[in-house]
C-alpha cells in the first residue's frame, strides 16, 4: 500500500519515490485537469462546497433538475435521479422493488452497490439463467430482480447478450454501470441504450459519476414511474444529495468530457497496436482497465516506476484485483515507456 498527500493524476509520489500511475478509476483524467478544476471552482463559489439538507425541502436548488435532464438525455432514458454516490444509487434503486412478488438473483462478481440480503448468488451468468428461469416457471404470480454489474472479465454487458435469454416479461434488470458511465458506448451513453432494446418488466441502470464524469454523485436511470418510487422514498429523502457544485459541473463540463474521452479512445487504441498481449490481459474492447494475474508483472513495472491498482477487492478475503489503467491524462511518451516494459517482461 502507497500513503500519498495528493490526489494521484498522470504521476504519484510515495515517500521519495515518484511513479507513473496507470491505475485508479479517473479514465478521463479530469480531477487534476486544470481547465477541470476550474469549472469546479467556479461551481463552488456560487453553489457552496456542499448542500446539507433534503431534496425533499420546502427549499430546492434547480441545478438538481437541470443535470439530471441531461443525464437522462444522455443516458437514453425517461428519467435520472443523483444521489451523493454511486453506492446509494444502488441501495436506493432495489427499493423500488419491495414486496413479496419480487425475488432477486444476482452472480457472485456482483457488485456490494447492489448486495441484497435476500438475493440468490449465482457463479455465472448461465447458472443465473438456469435459476431465474426455474423460478418464473414455479411461481407465475412473481418477478424476478437479476442484479449484474455491466463490467466484468467475462461476461460484461457490451461484449455479450446472456441478458437476452431471460424471460423478459417476468424480469426486472438492474446493472450498475459505474465503470461505464462517461467511458463506454457511444459517446459515454453507458450501457442503457443497449439493455433497452430488451421490453423488461423494468429495466435501471445506476452507477457512480465520479469515474467517467470526476464528480462525486451517482445516479439512477430508468422508467419515469421507478424514479417517482424512488423520490418518494425514505432512503432518498432522508440522505444529502450531491453537492450543487458537481452537479453545476457536470453540466457545463460536458465539452471537456467529449475532448478527454477522444484523447483516452486514442490512447487505447495507441497502446493495442503498439503491445500484443496475447494471453496476458483480459480486457473490453474500448475499455481502459487490462486485468492481469500475475504478481510477478505488479512488481516488475513497480521497479521500473510504474504503479498499478493491486489489491484485495472488495474486502481482504477477496481475491486479488491487478489492473493496468490507462487515463486520458497520460502521454503518447507514457504509453510508449508502458509497452516498451511490458515487451521485456515478457522476454525476461
Amino acid at each position: 500500500m502507497s500513503l500519498v498527500s495528493s490526489f494521484p493524476g498522470r504521476k504519484i509520489i510515495s515517500g521519495d519515490s515518484e511513479y507513473l500511475y496507470f491505475g485508479g478509476t479517473a479514465y478521463l483524467g479530469l480531477a487534476t485537469l486544470p481547465a477541470f478544476q476550474d469549472i469546479f471552482i467556479k461551481n463552488m463559489r456560487k453553489y457552496g462546497t456542499g448542500y446539507a439538507a433534503s431534496r425533499k425541502a420546502n427549499i430546492r436548488i434547480d441545478i438538481y433538475e437541470q443535470a439530471e435532464n441531461i443525464l437522462a438525455d444522455l443516458i437514453g432514458c425517461q428519467k435520472a435521479l443523483s444521489v451523493s454516490s454511486g453506492f446509494l444509487a444502488g441501495q436506493l434503486a432495489l427499493q423500488a422493488f419491495r414486496g413479496e412478488e419480487y425475488a432477486f438473483f444476482c452472480t457472485s462478481d456482483t457488485h456490494p452497490a447492489l448486495y441484497h440480503p435476500a438475493a440468490s448468488t449465482a457463479g455465472t451468468a448461465t447458472q443465473l439463467l438456469e435459476e431465474v428461469r426455474t423460478f418464473t416457471s414455479a411461481y407465475p404470480e412473481k418477478k424476478a430482480v437479476v442484479l449484474c454489474d455491466s463490467i466484468t472479465i467475462t461476461e460484461n454487458l457490451y461484449e455479450n447478450n446472456w441478458y437476452e435469454q431471460l424471460p423478459w416479461s417476468r424480469t426486472v434488470f438492474i446493472a450498475d454501470d459505474s465503470h461505464g458511465l462517461g467511458v463506454m458506448g457511444p459517446n459515454g451513453t453507458g450501457i442503457y441504450r443497449k439493455l433497452k432494446s430488451i421490453p423488461f418488466s423494468e429495466l435501471v441502470v445506476c452507477g457512480s459519476l465520479s469515474k467517467g464524469f470526476a464528480v462525486q454523485a451517482g445516479a439512477v436511470f430508468s422508467s419515469a414511474g421507478v424514479i417517482a418510487r424512488l423520490w418518494d422514498h425514505p432512503f432518498f429523502a432522508g440522505a444529502s444529495p450531491a453537492s450543487p457544485a458537481a452537479m453545476a459541473t457536470f453540466r457545463d463540463a460536458i465539452p471537456l468530457y467529449e475532448i478527454q474521452r477522444k484523447k483516452l479512445t486514442d490512447h487505447i487504441r495507441t497502446f493495442d497496436n503498439t503491445f500484443s498481449s496475447g494471453d496476458m490481459f483480459r480486457h473490453i474492447n474500448g475499455h481502459p482497465s487490462y486485468a492481469y494475474t500475475q504478481e510477478s508483472l505488479t512488481r516488475y513495472l513497480l521497479d521500473k516506476g510504474i504503479l498499478t491498482t493491486a489489491f484485495h477487492y472488495p474486502d481482504v478475503a477477496s481475491p486479488m484485483v491487478r489492473r493496468i489503467v490507462l487515463s486520458a491524462s497520460h502521454t503518447e511518451e507514457d504509453l510508449a515507456y508502458l509497452s516498451a516494459c511490458l515487451k521485456n517482461f515478457l522476454r525476461s
